[in-house]
């Protein structure tokens, strides 16, 4: 993949629609650099507002971003030069981290649960004249990183699956590999003798009366092999639910 290089503009000031009226939108303008780059947003609570950064840039086309680093992970808006955010394009953040294929732009965020984010853009079409580019989001200060816990949530997935034999399995995918709980399908009551499969206990004992067991649980392709009738009955193998894009697998 071509890639051409940015000309990067950072801006200490979030820009506004009375501070972009007139000015064009260039890296010696609109979104020009100064010697320091970021920013730290206000928040209400004071370690988020210290850990959080705002960096401004051009991307071509007529068109800027403002690109947000925290805890919680990067968020980029799109900026008209006049009129201030372009609400048609909406925000990337972890939940929606690429533009649709008709926005007229691409645009992705790459490695969003990461420490390292960074924003994928090509704004210009055509085979030769659209080149992609990479801009690094800013980074956190000192002390500050990625919160494990928001991204252990949000990367988690529940699957529920007919097994057999009146039994829910419920299949949980998350950074820390997969799991299942068993569940009476019936009135919905966890089956606690079954316990818990995961990667420390990939397989339920000959005693448990049926046959349930996670196959390849550090890898990011889990299936759950499965027998829940006796005699000559084949097994049954089910997928575990994919994590969203981007989730790291620990």
């Amino acid at each position: 993949m071509r890639r051409r290089a940015l000309r990067t503009g950072l801006a200490v000031a979030a820009l506004s629609g009375s501070a972009l009226a007139g000015s064009a939108l260039a890296p010696t303008a609109a979104f020009a650099a100064d010697s320091h780059g970021t920013r730290t947003a206000s928040s209400a609570d004071p370690s988020t507002a210290r850990c959080t950064v705002v960096k401004e840039d051009s991307i071509g086309a007529g068109t800027g971003v403002r690109m947000t680093m925290s805890p919680q992970g990067p968020s980029v808006v799109f900026l008209d030069p006049v009129d201030g955010p372009i609400t048609r394009l909406g925000t990337l953040d972890r939940s929606r981290p690429a533009l649709p294929q008709g926005a007229g732009i691409d645009e992705e965020i790459l490695n969003p649960y990461g420490s390292t984010p960074q924003l994928l853009t090509k704004t210009q079409g055509g085979n030769d004249g659209g080149l992609y580019g990479l801009i690094d989001f800013p980074r956190m200060p000192k002390g500050c990183s990625v919160d494990k816990a928001t991204v252990i949530k949000q990367c988690t997935v529940v699957k529920s699956q007919d097994i057999g034999a009146g039994t829910e399995a419920r299949m949980t995918t998350s950074p820390q590999g997969p799991s299942v709980d068993f569940y009476d399908w019936a009135d919905g009551t966890r089956i606690a003798r079954l316990g818990t499969l995961d990667r420390a206990h990939p397989k339920l004992p000959d005693s448990a009366g049926i046959y349930e067991e996670i196959m390849e649980p550090n890898s990011w392709n889990p299936r759950l092999k499965s027998k829940t009738e006796g005699g000559r009955t084949e097994y049954a193998f089910f997928d575990f639910a994919k994590m969203p894009k981007g989730c790291p697998l620990r």
